[in-house]
């Protein structure tokens, strides 16, 4: 110890303080992201090839969304964690796709199911932690801050 006491203030401390916490935040947020992204790349791609391909717009379809806050507190999930949605979540020509990929993934009472989602899960699972930290990594590699 040097013997030193210190303290620091002036004005906008406190206000300083607190963009830089909320600037930690979004970087981990950021990096999070970054690491999902990257981890769940091959499940997409395989899904793509797996969907049924009568005109294309399902495979065209998958994708992945964040999930918004009040989604997450209906599933349980905290806030503030960072969650994505992988699926068949976009609009080709006009029409949302959703139904459409659930219908084939679990059948309907007129349809025999054609899984292509749960199957490209199963099939990339392994390696998904490695690919989360390649993810995290490389976004802190971007932003510079890999120690």
């Amino acid at each position: 110890m040097s013997g030193f006491e210190w303290q620091v203030e002036g004005e906008g401390f406190d206000a300083a303080r607190r963009d830089i916490a909320d600037l930690e935040r979004k970087l981990q947020q950021g990096a999070v992201r970054s690491g999902l992204v990257r981890a769940i790349a091959p499940t997409k791609r395989l899904a793509k090839r797996l969907a049924p391909h009568d005109t294309g717009a399902l495979a065209r379809a998958v994708g992945h969304r964040s999930i918004s806050k009040t989604a997450k507190a209906r599933l349980g999930i905290e806030p503030d964690t960072v969650a994505l949605l992988v699926g068949t979540n976009r609009r080709i020509n006009g029409r949302w796709q959703g139904r459409k990929g659930l219908w084939h993934e679990r059948g309907t009472e007129n349809m025999d199911a054609n899984p292509f989602l749960s199957p490209a899960l199963e099939q990339t699972q392994s390696g998904f932690t490695g690919r989360f930290y390649d993810g995290l990594t490389r976004y802190l590699d971007r932003k510079g801050l890999r120690i």
